[in-house]
């Protein structure tokens, strides 16, 4: 600071107000400046947060359209699932020689005998589908029906055991007489 008094000392009074005059001018121009940039500054702000609550929101849609985009993913491939199941698992519609095939091969693979077989047909309307029941009397022994059971059970088309009555008993020869009644599904 001394050495700044010694510097304007050496100056006359003409170059000591011109360089006071300078440095209010400079002063001047200095502050208006700052007057002029603080909205600019202000404005610079409000654009920088509304940036940032854009890339909020953006961040946001881009995560919901990720999700959706898997849920629409996971909806195709329940689709290709169904058609799978659809084709593969249920009969087509015409149902009865494709399903009487299938049903004697059960039945001697099995080793029953079986009597008059009934085919009731009716249609579910929620599922989109049609069943078929099939009724019939099946004479066998026990490890001939564990067989038969078993056959259904693994049988690759959608065929279920809704009901098997026990019609009689002969133990003497241990054969069972029944009743079962077979669902059979298909495409309407």
């Amino acid at each position: 600071m001394k050495e700044l008094k010694e510097l304007i000392d050496l100056l006359d009074k003409k170059e000591q107000r011109i360089t006071v005059l300078l440095c209010f001018l400079f002063g001047a121009a200095l502050l208006f400046f700052l007057l002029i940039s603080l909205p600019e500054k202000m404005h610079y702000l409000k654009t920088v947060s509304s940036l940032r609550s854009k890339e909020k929101s953006y961040e946001i849609a881009a995560q919901k359209t990720s999700e959706k985009r898997e849920e629409w993913l996971k909806w195709q491939q329940t689709q290709k699932d169904l058609e799978e199941i659809r084709n593969k698992y249920f009969y087509e519609k015409e149902i009865q020689p494709k399903l009487r095939l299938d049903l004697e091969r059960i039945f001697s693979e099995a080793g029953v005998r079986v009597s008059s077989i009934e085919f009731n047909y009716s249609e579910l309307k929620k599922e989109k589908v049609n069943r078929v029941n099939i009724t019939f009397n099946l004479r066998s022994s026990y490890s001939s029906l564990k067989r038969f059971i078993h056959l259904v059970e693994v049988f690759p088309k959608f065929l279920v055991i809704e009901k098997i009555d026990f019609v009689s008993i002969e133990s003497a020869q241990e054969i069972l007489e029944l009743r079962v009644v077979l669902a059979g599904y298909y495409e309407s």
